[in-house]
C-alpha cells in the first residue's frame, strides 16, 4: 500500500518531536534510569512478547497477505475440549484495530512491570564489570538475558493463557494479559501507570492516524448490531487485572517496599474507570444490558480492597477475630459449618443448572459470593498452626479477600466452558463443506453446543435454558473443534445484502461469501434466499417460505416463492392453483392464466442526500395486471452494500 503524504509527514513530525525532547532533556537521566534495570536500557521482554503476538497475527492468522481479514475461528476458546483454542486464544486477534489496541497497552504498561522486576536480581544491580561481561552470580533465572528474553515473555504469555482458560465464554485476544500487566504496574508504580494509560491511548491515536489519515463519513443509520461494549470480555479483563494485582503484591512483599496509600488508591481508581473495569454486561434475546452504576460501585470497592491489601495496616484484628484458636471443639464446629455450607452451595448450583429458570451466570456468581461471605467466620479456626499461627492482621484479611474474589470471578467460567458439539448439529440441508467446517444459513434454530454438565435437553423447557434460545444467521459448525457459532446475524445480512467470513487453520484459509437476494412483498414480510459461494461455486443455502401479497387482482391471490434456483410466482383462485412461473427479468413480462406480470425500474424521490435534499433513487418493482387493472406485488430488496 503506497504511503500518503499525510502519513509521511506524521511519522517525521513524531520522530523529530521525540528526538528534540530526548536530546534537550532526557538523554542522560532516562539512559541511567533504564540501564539500572534493563540490559542495554531496553525492555527486551516487552519487545519479544509484542514480536511473538504480532508474528502470530501476521503469519498464522493473516498469511501476510490478508492482515485486514485474519482467520479467527480456529483460535478461539470454544470449549475445554478444544485444546488448540485454549493455547492460541490469548495471542490471536480479530482485526488490525484489535491487535493494535492490545499491543499499545502492552508497550505502555509492559516496561513498567519489566522495570519493577528487572533484568538484574535486586542483589545484582549492574556494576561496570557486569554490564561489560553480562555475567552475574546465581542460578539460571538470575542471568539477565534469561530474565529479559525468556522469563518475562513466558510470564506474559502464561497470563494470556490463564485469562483465556478462565474466560466466561469464547475468548480471543491478549487483553487479559494486558490487564494483568496493568494490575502489576499500578501497585508497583501507581503514578507511572496513569501516565502509561494516557500513553496507551496516545499510541492508539497515532496508529489510527497512520492507518486512516483521512476518514470520510456520511449520514446513515449504520449496520444493525450489538453495542460496542457488548463484545468486550469484561470478566477476563477483571480477572487479569486482579491476577496482576496479586502478582504485584507478591513482588512488593519480596522487595520489602510499599507505595504511598493515596497514590495507590487514586491511581487504581482512575485506571479502573479509564480502562472500563466497570463494564458489567448481560445479554439475552437480542437485548443487551449495561449495569454501569453497579460497575462503578464495584470498581470503587475493589480499589478500597486493593489499597488495604497492599498498604493496609499490619496490626491484628480485634480479639477474638485475630486469634487462631486451638480449641478442638471450635475447630470441629467450624469444619462442620463449612461442610454443611459446601453441600448447600453445590445443591443450589445443581438446582440452578437443572431447573434453568434463572440466568445461570449471575445466579451462580451470587451463590458463590454468598457462600464465601458465610464461610468467612469459620476460616480462622480451621487454619493449621503450621500454616499460620500468628494473629490475623487487617492486611492479611484484605489479601485473603482479594484472593477469594479473584477465584470467584474465575470459577463461573468452568461449567460454561464444558461445551460439546454433537455429530449431527448442522441445521438445515443447505450447508457447504469447507475442509472440516460446514457453513450454512438458517433461521430460528437451536444452538448445537450443549453444556456437558447441564440437563438433558429433552427434559428441559427450551425457553428456560439460555443455550436453547433460537438463533438465526450465517452459521459455522465444526464438531472436531467444538465450534457452533453464528458468525453473522440475519439483521446484518439483511442490511448489507452479503457477508464474508474467513475460515481455516494452520497453513490454510478459505473465503466464504454469503449473498442475499429477495423481494419485499406488499403487505407482508420478505421472500428471500441466501447463496453461499466458495471457490467460484455457488450453493443456495436457504430459501424462505412462500409469501402471499396482501393485494389481490380480480379475486386472485399472488404468492412469491423462493426455490432452490429461482423466485416463482404462484397464482391461486379461492385456494385453487391456477399456475406458476418465474419472476420475469427487468423490462420483461410473463403470464399465469390471464394475469400478466411485469418487472420494471421505477424512479422515486424517497432518498435523502447528505445535504438534506431529496435525490432520485431507482427501485425494481414487480406488477400484476388484468385488463386495465394493475397492482404492485413486490419490490426487490435494496442493501447498504451496493456491490451486493
Amino acid at each position: 500500500m503506497p504511503v500518503t503524504p499525510t502519513q509521511a509527514v506524521l511519522v517525521v513530525t513524531v520522530l523529530v518531536a521525540l528526538g528534540f525532547v530526548w536530546y534537550t532533556e532526557g538523554r542522560g537521566r532516562w539512559r541511567s534510569l533504564a540501564a539500572d534495570r534493563f540490559v542495554y536500557g531496553v525492555p527486551w521482554g516487552t519487545v519479544v512478547t509484542v514480536a511473538i503476538v504480532v508474528t502470530f497475527y501476521v503469519l498464522v492468522q493473516s498469511d501476510v497477505r490478508h492482515v485486514s481479514d485474519p482467520v479467527t475461528l480456529p483460535f478461539i476458546t470454544w470449549s475445554y475440549f478444544y485444546p488448540m483454542g485454549l493455547l492460541t486464544a490469548g495471542i490471536a486477534h480479530g482485526s488490525p484495530g484489535h491487535i493494535a489496541a492490545n499491543m499499545a497497552g502492552t508497550l505502555a504498561f509492559g516496561p513498567i512491570v519489566e522495570y519493577a522486576w528487572g533484568h538484574y536480581p535486586p542483589s545484582e544491580r549492574p556494576r561496570a564489570e557486569d554490564t561489560a561481561t553480562g555475567e552475574t552470580d546465581g542460578g539460571l533465572l538470575a542471568r539477565p538475558p534469561v530474565r529479559a528474553l525468556v522469563a518475562f515473555p513466558i510470564t506474559l504469555l502464561a497470563a494470556a493463557f490463564l485469562t483465556s482458560v478462565f474466560a466466561l465464554g469464547p475468548g480471543l485476544g491478549f487483553s487479559g494479559a494486558v490487564f494483568a500487566i496493568a494490575g502489576v504496574a499500578v501497585v508497583t508504580y501507581p503514578i507511572a501507570t496513569i501516565v502509561a494509560a494516557i500513553a496507551a491511548n496516545a499510541i492508539q491515536t497515532l496508529y489510527l492516524a497512520l492507518s486512516q489519515p483521512v476518514v470520510r463519513e456520511t449520514f446513515g443509520s449504520g449496520t444493525p448490531g450489538p453495542p460496542t461494549w457488548a463484545g468486550i470480555g469484561f470478566q477476563a479483563h477483571l480477572l487479569g487485572f486482579l491476577i496482576g494485582v496479586l502478582c504485584g503484591a507478591s513482588l512488593l512483599r519480596r522487595r520489602g517496599r510499599r507505595p504511598a496509600t493515596e497514590r495507590l488508591f487514586f491511581a487504581t481508581l482512575a485506571l479502573g474507570l479509564v480502562q472500563a473495569l466497570w463494564l458489567l454486561v448481560w445479554s439475552g434475546d437480542d437485548a443487551f444490558v449495561l449495569y454501569r452504576g453497579a460497575g462503578v460501585v464495584l470498581v470503587v470497592l475493589l480499589t478500597l480492597l486493593i489499597t488495604a491489601a497492599i498498604t493496609g495496616s499490619a496490626r491484628p484484628l480485634p480479639r477474638p477475630l485475630s486469634v487462631l484458636p486451638g480449641v478442638p471443639t471450635r475447630r470441629r464446629l467450624a469444619i462442620g459449618w463449612l461442610a454443611l455450607l459446601a453441600i448447600a452451595l453445590v445443591a443450589a448450583i445443581v438446582a440452578t443448572v437443572t431447573v434453568g429458570e434463572a440466568p445461570l451466570g449471575p445466579t451462580i456468581g451470587l451463590l458463590l459470593v454468598g457462600g464465601f461471605v458465610l464461610a468467612l467466620p469459620a476460616l480462622p479456626p480451621v487454619v493449621p498452626d503450621r500454616v499460620y499461627a500468628g494473629p490475623v492482621t487487617r492486611r492479611g484479611v484484605a489479601v485473603a479477600t482479594l484472593v477469594a474474589v479473584t477465584v470467584l470471578i474465575a470459577a463461573p467460567s468452568v461449567p460454561f466452558n464444558l461445551l460439546v458439539v454433537g455429530d449431527d448439529t448442522v441445521p438445515g440441508d443447505g450447508g457447504v463443506e469447507v475442509g472440516d467446517y460446514t457453513v450454512t444459513y438458517e433461521r430460528n434454530v437451536t444452538p448445537g453446543q450443549q453444556l456437558l454438565v447441564g440437563p438433558d435437553p429433552e427434559d428441559v423447557d427450551e425457553e428456560a435454558v439460555p443455550l436453547e434460545n433460537r438463533q438465526s444467521g450465517l452459521i459455522v459448525v465444526n464438531a472436531d473443534r467444538e465450534i457452533w457459532a453464528v458468525v453473522e446475524h440475519t439483521a446484518v445480512i439483511a442490511h448489507e445484502g452479503n457477508a464474508t467470513i474467513e475460515i481455516g487453520g494452520f497453513g490454510w484459509r478459505e473465503t466464504v461469501r454469503a449473498e442475499r437476494t429477495g423481494w419485499d412483498v406488499v403487505g407482508n414480510e420478505s421472500a428471500y434466499a441466501v447463496d453461499l459461494t466458495v471457490d467460484g461455486e455457488t450453493t443456495r443455502s436457504f430459501a424462505s417460505d412462500s409469501v402471499r401479497a396482501s393485494a389481490t387482482i380480480d379475486g386472485r391471490a399472488i404468492e412469491l416463492d423462493p426455490t432452490d434456483d429461482a423466485f416463482l410466482l404462484r397464482v391461486t383462485d379461492d385456494g385453487d392453483a391456477i399456475g406458476e412461473a418465474e419472476v420475469p427479468d427487468v423490462n420483461e413480462t410473463t403470464s399465469i392464466g390471464d394475469v400478466e406480470f411485469s418487472t420494471a425500474v421505477v424512479e422515486s424521490d424517497d432518498a435523502d442526500d447528505s445535504d438534506g435534499t431529496d435525490t432520485e433513487a431507482e427501485s425494481v418493482r414487480l406488477f400484476a395486471s388484468v385488463d386495465d387493472t394493475e397492482v404492485l406485488v413486490a419490490e426487490r430488496e435494496s442493501y447498504a452494500d451496493s456491490t451486493a
